[in-house]
């Protein structure tokens, strides 16, 4: 596995980057999350999971507007409520369409979600990107 730093939104995030298929490690490295959205697009059927940890530090920070913005889960967890297409009701930001409204204190499963993963190419690949 291949390991590169990216800056979002003025913060380093590590990556790792695995080979997909078809996707190569040059192909990955050149992945905006400001410019995709692909993985914040999946969650009409309770994907986008929400541990209990989160619901409980979103009520104690004051923002339980984000706790009660939720749907069922798998597994029986809640997850992320989502648009009609699909799209999680956090995404979408003055700064870009792709851009979450509470990154700053977003969800476990977003802060764990790496960018060139396995998965995020698989969810890239499904949205034709």
């Amino acid at each position: 596995m291949a390991e590169t730093r990216s800056r979002l939104r003025g913060k380093v995030h590590r990556v790792h980057v695995v080979s997909a298929g078809p996707y190569s490690l040059s192909m990955t490295e050149d992945l905006d999350c400001l410019t995709c959205g692909a993985c914040c697009r999946t969650g009409t059927d309770g994907r986008i999971l929400i541990p209990p940890e989160d619901l409980v530090r979103w009520r104690q920070m004051g923002r339980s507007d984000i706790a009660e913005a939720i749907q069922p889960g798998h597994f029986g967890m809640v997850a992320f409520a989502t648009h009609e297409d699909g799209a999680c009701v956090h995404l979408g930001a003055n700064e870009s369409p792709n851009a979450c409204q509470i990154y700053e204190i977003r969800g476990t499963t977003c802060r764990d979600f790496e960018r060139g993963s396995r998965l995020c190419l698989e969810f890239r690949s499904d949205a034709g990107l």
